[in-house]
C-alpha cells in the first residue's frame, strides 16, 4: 500500500498542515513587522520584547489548539462505530418496522426506544425513558430483562405474562450481538387461548347439553323397533316429538357454534360502518310474521333518520332478533311488544334510556360499557319492553349464563337453548357495549342495550 493511499486520509491531513503553516507564517510576518516598527521610533526595550514575544507565543499556542479541530477527519476514523445517539435512531427506525409490539431497555433499566404498538399496551403517555419497573407489573418479565441484561442468562428467553382480564402476552427477550441494550418483543397469545377455551367449553357444553335430546331420540326409535313397532297408530305421536328434539337439537349446535364464533374474535373492535335504524327496523320486520300468529302488537317507536354505529351487522341484528323473540316469546297473546331506539350524546344517558324506562321494577346492569374513561361517547340504544309475567330478583345476576333460564324455578315449560341472552352479552362485550334488564313481577320485562355511536 503506498503512502498516498487514500484510505487513510492523508492527502486531506497535508492539505490541512499546509494551512495551518500559512496562517503561522502571516501572523509571524505580521509580528515582526511590529516589532521593526516599535524598533525604529526607538520605543522597543528589553520589556517590550520579552512580552511581546510571549503574547507571540500565546496567540502560536491558541491557534494551535483551536484549528486543530478543523483538519479533515481521517477515513478510518469515519468507519468507526456510530455514536449513542445514532444507534438510538437507529433502534426506533427497526422498532417502528416490526409488526409486533417492541422495545428496547438500557443497562439503567430504562425504556428508551419503542414502537407504537408497544406505546398502546405499555400506556407510557409521552413519557421519556422511564424505568421499565414503572410501567411492566410483570416480575417474571423483569426478571428475565435483568438476567439478560447483566449478562447471565441465555442468549434469549420467552416468558408469558398475564396483562389483563382474558389477556396473555409472550415476551421475547434477547440481547443481540454486540448491543448494549436489551430487546424485549411481546407476542399476542389471547386469539390462540381464547379458540383453545372456547373449544374446550363447547366440547363441554355439547357433550352435556345435546345428551337429553338424543337419549329422548334413541329411547323413542327403541321403542318403535320394539314394543310399539306394531302399534302404528302411536308413530305420529312419536315422530312429532322426535321431531321437537330434533329441531331443538340443530338449534343448540347453531347457538353454540355462534357463541364460539364470537368469543373468539371478541377482542378484536368491529370496523364496519352501518346504520342502526336500518338494523332494528330490518329484525322487527323480520319477526312481525311470528308476532301476527300469535295476535301480539309489535309497535317500533324512534326517528327514522339514519344512526350511524361502528358494528358488524350480522352480529347486532342477532342482538336485535334475541331480544325480540324472548319478548315475543313471554308476551301472552294479544299482548304488546315496544321497541325503542334512539341516540344520546354520552354513555351514562345511553345507559338510562335503554335501561330506566319504569319509575318501579328491579333493576341490573349485566354488563357494563367499556366507553372511555372522563370522556363522554356519542351512543346509540336500544330497549325492547314485553308483557310477561317479570322475573324475580333473585334471578337476574344470572342472566346471561349459559343455559341459564329463569323460567326453570317456576316450572314454566321450557323453550329455546338458554344462550339466547348469553349470545347477546358476548355481542355486546364485542362491541365495547352495555346490556341492562328491568322487570315488574306481574307486568313485563325490558331488556335494553346500548353501544358506542360512529364518530363523525
Amino acid at each position: 500500500m503506498s503512502k498516498s493511499d487514500p484510505s487513510l486520509g492523508q492527502p486531506e491531513s497535508r492539505a490541512g498542515l499546509s494551512r495551518r503553516a500559512r496562517d503561522f507564517f502571516i501572523l509571524g510576518f505580521c509580528f515582526c513587522g511590529v516589532l521593526f516598527l516599535l524598533a525604529a521610533t526607538g520605543e522597543l526595550d528589553f520589556i517590550v520584547a520579552f512580552a511581546a514575544m510571549a503574547v507571540l507565543a500565546s496567540m502560536a499556542f491558541a491557534y494551535f489548539v483551536g484549528s486543530a479541530a478543523f483538519l479533515p477527519v481521517r477515513a478510518s476514523s469515519r468507519t468507526q462505530a456510530p455514536t449513542t445517539v445514532t444507534r438510538r435512531l437507529d433502534s426506533v427506525q427497526l422498532l417502528r418496522a416490526l409488526p409486533l409490539p417492541a422495545f428496547e431497555v438500557d443497562g439503567e433499566k430504562r425504556i428508551v426506544a419503542f414502537n407504537e404498538e408497544a406505546d398502546l399496551i405499555l400506556r407510557l403517555d409521552g413519557r421519556i425513558n422511564p424505568r421499565a419497573s414503572t410501567v411492566i407489573r410483570s416480575p417474571a418479565l423483569l426478571s428475565a430483562i435483568d438476567r439478560i441484561g447483566r449478562g447471565e442468562g441465555d442468549e434469549s428467553v420467552s416468558v408469558e405474562v398475564d396483562s389483563g382480564p382474558d389477556e396473555t402476552w409472550r415476551a421475547h427477550v434477547s440481547r443481540p450481538t454486540g448491543a448494549e441494550q436489551t430487546l424485549v418483543v411481546l407476542e399476542d397469545l389471547t386469539p390462540v387461548q381464547r379458540a383453545a377455551r372456547a373449544r374446550s367449553d363447547f366440547l363441554a357444553n355439547a357433550s352435556h347439553e345435546l345428551r337429553t335430546p338424543l337419549t329422548a331420540l334413541s329411547g323413542f326409535i327403541e321403542t318403535m323397533r320394539g314394543p310399539a313397532k306394531d302399534d302404528t297408530a302411536s308413530w305420529p305421536r312419536f315422530l312429532d316429538i322426535m321431531a321437537g328434539e330434533s329441531e331443538r337439537m340443530s338449534r343448540l349446535i347453531a347457538d353454540l357454534l355462534s357463541l364460539s364464533r364470537i368469543e373468539f374474535s371478541e377482542h378484536i373492535s368491529p370496523s364496519e360502518q352501518e346504520d342502526f335504524t336500518r338494523i332494528v327496523i330490518d329484525a322487527t320486520e323480520a319477526l312481525q310474521p311470528i308476532a301476527n300468529e300469535r295476535s301480539i302488537t309489535l309497535e317500533l317507536i324512534g326517528e327514522e333518520r339514519a344512526l350511524p354505529v361502528i358494528a358488524h351487522r350480522d352480529e347486532i341484528m342477532q342482538v336485535v332478533e334475541n331480544l325480540l323473540t324472548n319478548a315475543l316469546k313471554y308476551t301472552p297473546a294479544d299482548g304488546k311488544v315496544t321497541v325503542f331506539y334512539g341516540n344520546t350524546p354520552s354513555m351514562v344517558e345511553a345507559r338510562s334510556k335503554a335501561g330506566h324506562g319504569w319509575r318501579e321494577g328491579e333493576r341490573m346492569t349485566l354488563l357494563q360499557a367499556a366507553g372511555r374513561p372522563g370522556k363522554p361517547d356519542a351512543s346509540v340504544w336500544l330497549r325492547v319492553e314485553d308483557q310477561g309475567p317479570g322475573i324475580e330478583r333473585e334471578h337476574l345476576p344470572r342472566l346471561g349464563e349459559r343455559f341459564y333460564r329463569a323460567d326453570q324455578s317456576r316450572g314454566g315449560k321450557i323453550t329455546g337453548t338458554g344462550l339466547g341472552l348469553a349470545i347477546v352479552k358476548h355481542i355486546m362485550a364485542h362491541h365495547r357495549g352495555g346490556l341492562a334488564v328491568e322487570t315488574r313481577l306481574g307486568k313485563g320485562s325490558a331488556f335494553g342495550i346500548w353501544l358506542p355511536a360512529a364518530r363523525l
